[in-house]
């Protein structure tokens, strides 16, 4: 189905955003004519991701996928010798960037790979005017070995020929059957599953592969809290930052100073090529399943 956007006033009033040149937006990306972040900008921040947490729809209110308009969507990173926000070379390789997807019924305990740090990026109906809309290809219940797979990193993995495909290739489309599927194998259920299809061209109902796909985390709950789900955005152009609907850095609340200083690592180096200021919050992922996570702001975090 084809995604219909939404004026974000109307869908989600914490993340309202008008954002021309030179001026701030609420949810606390400000630009070089007022490039000191604020305790209020920091606080609307923090309400705007604390509600984008807790709101838990199965669609969004035109019947879109709820990623849409409803929970965080965020990258892992660590620094390396590119800008955090440019899709890496293994990205472009596979022609899929990884991100991950958190929300009140989708919620986990670590980042892959161990990150410390990262970014969040706007959703589509909540972003600021002028903001790219980034593609959306599809969704893993649990984290997927994605570079190995095809299509992208939606397909069959190369150990699993055939039984990896995209779920809508096997006629998949519940979370009862992705639970069944997943662990129908004495292999790596992991690299054995099968992806939630989000194309826009999809031959199925994008909105429903998503909501099944949130309640395949529950079906599996003693194995994906502890382990991160898998969201795969297609590559987009090197060096367009300034187009990017990145609504904040983040560090990891157990990372301590390393993740810090890289967080604000991505700040400064995004302030300094873009001109845009752009919030580092800490984010604090539950410790037990009847935990929340958390979203917080302090003044001490920002380095420009």
């Amino acid at each position: 189905m084809k995604f219909i956007k939404l004026i974000s006033w109307f869908v989600l009033p914490l993340s309202l955003s008008v954002l021309a040149n030179d001026v701030s937006d609420d949810n606390g990306a400000v630009s070089r004519s007022n490039s000191v972040i604020t305790q209020q900008q920091g606080s609307s921040l923090v309400a705007a991701l604390t509600n984008d947490y807790n709101e838990t729809p199965d669609y969004c209110g035109n019947g879109s996928p709820a990623f849409l308009c409803s929970g965080i969507t965020f990258r892992g990173n660590k620094p390396g010798n590119y800008h955090v926000w440019n899709p890496s070379p293994n990205a472009i390789n596979t022609g899929g960037v990884s991100f991950s997807y958190l929300r009140k019924d989708s919620k986990y305990t670590r980042l892959a790979y161990g990150y410390d740090s990262g970014y969040i990026i706007y959703q589509i109906f909540g972003a600021p005017q002028g903001k790219r809309d980034l593609d959306y290809l599809c969704f893993f219940p649990i984290d997927a070995d994605s570079n190995r797979r095809n299509y992208n990193g939606c397909g069959e993995n190369v150990d699993y020929k055939g039984s990896s495909r995209s779920c809508d290739q096997q006629n998949i489309y519940t979370a009862s059957e992705w639970k069944s599927h997943y662990y129908d194998t004495h292999g790596d259920k992991h690299h054995h599953q099968c992806s939630f299809n989000l194309r826009e061209t999809a031959p199925s109902d994008t909105s429903r592969n998503f909501s099944e796909g949130i309640k395949s985390m529950a079906k599996i709950s003693s194995e994906s809290f502890g382990t991160q789900n898998e969201l795969r955005l297609a590559v987009w152009p090197q060096n367009i930052g300034r187009e990017l609907p990145i609504q904040a850095f983040f560090y990891t609340a157990d990372s301590g100073y390393n993740g810090r200083n890289e967080a604000q690592s991505y700040q400064k180096d995004f302030y300094q090529t873009t001109g845009i200021a752009i919030p580092v919050i800490k984010m604090k992922l539950p410790d037990h399943s009847n935990q929340d996570a958390q979203f917080l702001f302090s003044m001490s975090d920002q380095a420009i």
